[in-house]
């Protein structure tokens, strides 16, 4: 297992910590502040508040790098993982894995693969898709760009949210989601077997609508099912994968 360097220890970077550090892995994190939570780590942390002239410690002995840090928690996003991605070639890291999005892929109702245009439509969107760039042009072999459905967890779910409002949008809408360990096997399995450039849908095969997903979600949590705007008829997109690496995970 190679030397692995996670940058944000959050919803996917602390599991991904912990699962590298049991298969014996050196680990290495980087987030923003100390918390209570990371007391007594068995892995090593730096805290560093990123920007584009963030002065970096030495993490050359550090082979593998992962970016698992939202838009929304670093100033100036792309220009800073841009700055990180320059870094990392200089320190002769072998292998890059970004957590993206497939809000890369815009709300138009399609059927999107990896070989689909582009339309982001926010600012964060514009900002993940300006980092796969910068980490696709880089001269650094091996770089796993692994758009993301929408996560979920028991412990994080995003059920919660729309059981605070009523008449939630989208009701017909197929769903795009990856549960966690979904995803967390995914980022283990491109850091085990890097294998060149590499874009990849990691979505659940299945896609019902959200009114759908969201009650039998609720169901299994035990909470009420939250509700939706039925009246509301618009379609969304459809996230598919046409690569068969990290479909059975």
């Amino acid at each position: 297992m190679h030397n692995t360097l996670i940058f944000g220890l959050g919803f996917l970077g602390k599991p991904l910590a912990e699962a590298l550090w049991q298969n014996g892995a050196n680990v290495r994190a980087v987030k923003r502040r100390l918390t209570s939570d990371d007391i007594n780590l068995p892995f090593a942390l730096d805290t560093l508040d990123l920007s584009p002239q963030s002065r970096l410690p030495a993490w050359a002995d550090y082979p593998t790098w992962v970016f698992l840090l939202p838009p929304s928690q670093v100033a100036d996003y792309a220009q800073t993982l841009a700055a990180l991605v320059q870094y990392a070639e200089s320190a002769g890291v072998a292998q890059l894995v970004f957590g993206s999005s497939t809000s890369v892929y815009g709300s138009q109702a399609r059927v999107c693969d990896e070989h689909s245009s582009l339309y982001p439509e926010t600012a964060s969107a514009h900002a993940i898709v300006a980092v796969e760039q910068s980490c696709l042009n880089s001269s650094i072999a091996h770089v796993d760009i692994l758009r993301f459905g929408g996560l979920y967890a028991a412990e994080r779910h995003p059920v919660y949210s729309l059981l605070k409002r009523q008449n939630n949008t989208g009701a017909h809408q197929p769903v795009n989601m990856v549960h966690r360990d979904i995803a967390l096997a995914a980022l283990v399995r491109a850091i085990q077997q890097p294998n060149g450039k590499r874009i990849r849908n990691i979505v659940e095969a299945q896609h019902p609508s959200k009114a759908e997903f969201y009650a039998a979600e609720a169901a299994k949590l035990g909470v009420a099912a939250p509700h939706f705007d039925l009246s509301d008829t618009r379609s969304g997109k459809t996230v598919v994968s046409v690569f068969d690496e990290f479909k059975q995970l």
